[in-house]
């Protein structure tokens, strides 16, 4: 069977399609950031990214939080932005950072234009830029974005140098797999994926490198280009990165070691931990899941398949071509079939999965396209695929505003509700008129979060995880399981409950705030006289002592509470 001339479109198509593709993803990913409540982790890592600016170290914890590449980008950004002081972040500030990065994933795509063609480099563009779990995981202050860009910076440098790049190639992918590290510890599976795909290619199809030289080289092929072992251009700058990452600029060693020995941590964490989830989870996430409302992105996940499909029995000129769509199959499907059989399972774990499923989307688009000769069947297919891809605008839509913390929503995961933004806005209200007497006490079981956050300008809050023996603060937010250990406490005392608030979903808070009582006036006592009596001494006018302080021991950060910016550490407590 004679292999089927490839028809592409034009240059003019192509460029337009990449404008609205880069269009709609900043329609979808720039507006309204601070409209969504903070999540947990995206509160916590606002919180040490503040710390991190202040002090210039960052204090890596093995067991969570991850590394501190985020941050320092974070940090660099903030400083270019003119962030300023961390009491004036806002959570549109640290999600921007998250924007750049599924922004910056758009371009990548470019870097395998020759891989998918005009036609399906577009539509891959086109799938990432409106692909609703893109869009709202790059509206979200956590390390998966950054950690997906990285992934396909290192792909998309290594298919540019076999092609016939510069060394220059390997040193940035060199650098983006330190960074990788740096980000997230869970690249090690990537890496496995990545190498488990360029066997079966070189084994399927054989080398990468083209057989001769051709006009999408970025450089002259040579063998004298390739006569330094490529590894060493990558693993000298990738270790480098990564150890400078870790140490705060090579003055932090033990953290170093830290980051070698936490893989013992995410094996124990990898049966669940609480985040348990059936094998199927990510498929579903994918293609279909009903919860109260309809989430799909089979588009993406139906022209993916087509792609793999392809990328095996598809009838190439360009061996190079099929080496690399066989290697971007099997790293896809190893990726799936990895994170699906691991127990701990969270929605944004998939991203670097589903970017590649999207690029070989691109690639089965850009498949079908060729088969079709006749003008009708070609306009149908346009208009197939103008359908696909307004659904998923519509479905990022929803995902962005109407649902944006709504549990119905897929890519909402133990979020925080929009009914706390309520709580916020009532305790800063109460603190801007007490002042300087303000002072609460919040207790929860995870110590407030996201809380901590909002309330990080405010002076004299502690954080407890259960209720003190003394209760004395004028405001107390409290778990609603746990209120009525304090109404006990403090009863006989003049306290209003409100609420109350949503935390999470099923979790809940509630707000004692103590009256304030006006003091009555003391009647002066004015000695009687006996007539033609020698007058008794005057007596003495009762003392008008001031009321009691309304808290005799200031509440204090918990130890295991990150220390907030502009507060004493736990061991210290703040003085009323």
């Amino acid at each position: 069977m004679a292999v089927r001339k490839e028809v592409s479109i034009s240059i003019f198509s192509f460029l337009f399609l990449v404008v609205l593709a880069l269009s709609l993803g900043s329609f979808y990913r720039f507006p309204g950031l601070d409209r969504r409540p903070m999540h947990t982790d995206e509160a916590i890592l606002g919180i040490k990214l503040a710390d991190y600016t202040q002090t210039g170290h960052f204090q890596y914890d093995p067991k969570d939080y991850h590394g501190p590449a985020l941050h320092q980008f974070s940090n660099l950004w903030g400083k270019i932005a003119g962030w300023g002081d961390p009491m004036t972040w806002t959570e549109a500030d640290l999600r921007l950072v998250a924007v750049l990065c599924g922004m910056g994933l758009l371009f990548v795509t470019l870097l395998f234009r020759d891989v998918l063609g005009r036609l399906g480099t577009a539509l891959a563009m086109l799938m990432s830029a409106v692909s609703p779990m893109m869009i709202y995981y790059s509206r979200y202050f956590i390390m998966e974005m950054q950690l997906t860009l990285l992934v396909a910076i290192t792909i998309g440098c290594f298919w540019r140098y076999s092609q016939g790049g510069s060394r220059l190639w390997l040193l940035l992918a060199g650098c983006s797999l330190g960074f990788q590290h740096a980000t997230k510890e869970t690249f090690i599976i990537n890496v496995a994926a990545a190498i488990a795909g360029w066997i079966v290619a070189r084994v399927i199809v054989g080398d990468f490198q083209p057989q001769k030289s051709n006009s999408l080289r970025l450089s002259s092929y040579s063998s004298k280009n390739r006569a330094t072992l490529p590894t060493v251009w990558v693993l000298i700058p990738a270790v480098l990165i990564s150890v400078a990452s870790f140490s705060s600029g090579f003055r932090d060693w033990h953290a170093v070691q830290d980051s070698l020995m936490t893989y013992m941590n995410y094996l124990e964490r990898s049966t669940g931990s609480g985040h348990e989830k059936p094998w199927h989870y990510y498929i579903t996430l994918l293609f279909w899941r009903q919860d109260g409302l309809k989430w799909s992105e089979s588009m993406i996940g139906i022209l993916g398949l087509i792609g793999m499909f392809y990328s095996f029995v598809g009838e190439f000129k360009n061996s190079p071509r099929q080496a690399f769509l066989v290697f971007l199959s099997v790293y896809t499907l190893v990726l799936f079939g990895v994170y699906s059989l691991l127990s701990y399972k969270t929605p944004w774990c998939i991203l670097s999965a589903q970017y590649s499923l999207t690029l070989l989307a691109g690639a089965g688009a850009g498949w079908i396209w060729t088969w079709l000769d006749g003008r009708i069947s070609r306009f149908f297919y346009k208009i197939a695929i103008g359908v696909g891809i307004y659904f998923l605008c519509g479905q990022s839509k929803f995902a962005t505003d109407e649902y944006r913390a709504d549990q119905r929503n897929p890519y909402v995961y133990s979020h925080t509700t929009t009914d706390l933004l309520r709580l916020v806005a009532e305790v800063k209200k109460i603190a801007a008129e007490k002042g300087p007497t303000f002072s609460a006490q919040v207790i929860n079981h995870d110590s407030g979060w996201p809380l901590p956050w909002y309330w990080r300008a405010l002076p004299k809050i502690g954080y407890q995880m259960t209720p003190p023996e003394k209760l004395d603060a004028p405001l107390i937010i409290v778990d609603a399981d746990q209120a009525p250990i304090v109404k006990a406490r403090l009863e006989g005392r003049d306290y209003v409950e409100r609420g109350p608030y949503g935390l999470r979903p099923g979790h809940y808070l509630s707000l004692f705030v103590e009256k304030q009582t006006e003091p009555q006036p003391v009647a002066q006592v004015i000695p009687m006289l006996e007539p033609a009596a020698v007058p008794a001494p005057a007596a003495t006018s009762p003392s008008l002592t001031p009321p009691a302080g309304t808290i005799s021991t200031a509440p204090t950060l918990m130890p295991s509470a990150p220390v907030l910016p502009a507060l004493p550490a736990a061991t210290t407590p703040a003085q009323p």
